[in-house]
């Protein structure tokens, strides 16, 4: 994202420029940080249409100039969203363990675990976008893409687990990455742990079972060596 003062530019774009930052580079930085933060904060609280510029500066400790010059208007925020759900559920550190375990079972254990992550840790922005998507046209878009992200993934899972030969016979890819990407979407953990009272643990637990069952042929339903909680 271009930023509207270079005195606000990204640690992104110092690190690709190849120059050596500076004090006030770490310093933008990481007032942009927390205006992303007190803006995360708020709509996480009171949703997106009900949060002011005038708040998210006076949340961060700074004043509203800044929060334009740093970030950009409100509608800047919203490109923010999906990134900070996936920082701050770890998602990156989780999706690149699943790539580099070979077993079928344990790839389907870590996305259920990405799944219980995204809500249990964002679950109050992930609401903020569910809420307002149907008559704020911006977080329908945030919405969109956030799908987006989750079919592609749950998708790509189902074709790995097919070209390893690990989905019950008679499932198609495409219909076993149907079933991963409804068992995991964020739907189901709100109403397991909200509605039902459950735990993330038993969720998580729960998900993953229905999955095995549903998904995985019997030859792979074995215990992982070593496999415990999720990271």
């Amino acid at each position: 994202m271009e930023l509207d003062s270079s005195e606000f530019r990204t640690w992104e774009s110092i690190v690709t420029s190849g120059r050596r930052a500076t004090r006030r580079d770490l310093q933008a930085q990481q007032t942009r940080r927390d205006i992303v933060q007190a803006a995360r904060r708020l709509l996480g609280g009171k949703g997106y249409a009900r949060t002011s510029m005038a708040e998210i500066a006076r949340e961060a400790g700074v004043a509203v100039q800044t929060v334009y010059s740093s970030v950009g208007p409100k509608k800047a925020f919203l490109r923010e969203l999906n990134e900070l759900i996936d920082e701050e559920a770890g998602v990156g550190g989780l999706v690149a363990t699943l790539a580099a375990t070979d077993h079928p079972r344990e790839r389907l254990r870590l996305a259920a675990h990405v799944g219980r992550r995204v809500v249990e840790r964002t679950g109050d922005i992930v609401s903020a976008v569910h809420a307002g998507a149907g008559t704020d046209p911006a977080l329908a878009e945030v919405l969109a893409e956030g799908r987006t992200r989750h079919w592609e993934g749950m998708r790509s899972l189902a074709m790995w687990l097919a070209d390893a030969g690990a989905l019950r016979d008679g499932l198609a890819p495409e219909h076993a990455a149907q079933v991963i990407a409804v068992l995991l979407s964020n739907e189901v953990y709100f109403q397991l742990t909200r509605d039902m009272g459950k735990t993330f643990d038993e969720a998580e637990n729960w998900v993953l079972t229905i999955l095995e069952t549903l998904v995985l042929a019997p030859g792979v339903l074995l215990p992982v060596q070593g496999s415990g909680p999720g990271p």
